[in-house]
Parts: C-alpha cells; structure tokens; sequence
C-alpha cells in the first residue's frame, strides 16, 4: 500500500470496540474498528478481521461475536485487547465477564452498550474476511461517548 493512501485511511473515522468471541472467561477478546452497522430489518452489522488473526477463525467456528462499546475514557482498556494478529488466545481469562442473552458470547464489564451478533454470512476481502451478522440483542448502559480512532489515537489501516 502506497504512503499516501496509508495516510488517507488513517484520517477515516471509527469507533472502536473489544469485539469478544467463545464462551465465558475461555473465550478471547481483540481491539476492533473495522466496523458499521449495514441493515435494519433486521439489524445487522459487518466487521472486518484480518486473516491472520486468531479471531477470525475462532468467530468462524462460533458462528457469533459481541461487540463491546467502551466510553471515551477507556483507551487503556482498549489497550488490554490491542496487540499483533498472532498474540496469544484466552485473553479474558481474568476479565469479569457475562453471557450475552442470544448467542451466549462474553460481555466485559463496565462497558457502554453492546451488541449481541449472529454470524450470517462471510465475504473473503483480500487479507481480511468481512463477518456479516445480525444483531439478536443489544443492551445500553450510558450516554457516555463511545472511544473513536480520533479521541484515542488508536489508528488501524491494515
């Protein structure tokens, strides 16, 4: 990828979110901002992952995923999760987690809202797989702003 279209993508605006997959406390966790909601009947939602990340495979066998929205305050947080594609599995082994109500995936504590997501469909895009899922519960927990590639710094161009 040229620099420039490094540097144009990285002005692209994201939330970012601790997408969260598996079960309970063996589940596992990762810092996500390639995503956006592409449906309201009903709800769905894409999320792009890359190839080389163990979540990619490990939503594959879930069939679902969570999306954690944590506030603005949280980029430490967010940090937690944030790391290379290859970095090690369970990271949530010492987190305070429920189960989502329609697919039973991980919800972090102490989080803004999430979503609670059925995987539909996958797209392969080039070194990325694009998850297509429809959201079959939500919860919303605060009016807090919800952390963003521009408040946190926390840029990913792939």
């Amino acid at each position: 990828m040229s620099k420039d279209i490094n540097k144009v993508l990285k002005k692209l605006e994201y939330g970012i979110y601790i997408v969260t997959m598996g079960k309970g406390t063996d589940g596992n966790a990762f810092t996500a901002s390639w995503l956006t909601q592409i449906g309201s009947e009903p709800p769905m939602v894409a999320l792009a992952i890359n190839n080389k990340h163990q979540s990619a495979r490990l939503i594959k066998q879930a069939g679902a995923f969570a999306v954690n929205l944590i506030d603005e305050g949280q980029a430490d947080f967010a940090k937690v999760y944030y790391g290379p594609a290859e970095s090690g599995y369970r990271k949530l082994e010492s987190a305070k987690v429920t189960d989502a109500p329609g697919t039973g995936s991980p919800i972090l504590g102490g989080v803004v809202g999430y979503l609670d997501c059925r995987v539909t469909d996958t797209v392969s895009a080039g070194n990325h797989t694009l998850f297509i899922a429809e959201v079959v519960a939500a919860v919303y927990n605060s009016d807090k702003p919800i952390l963003t590639s521009t408040n946190s710094n926390l840029r990913y161009a792939g």
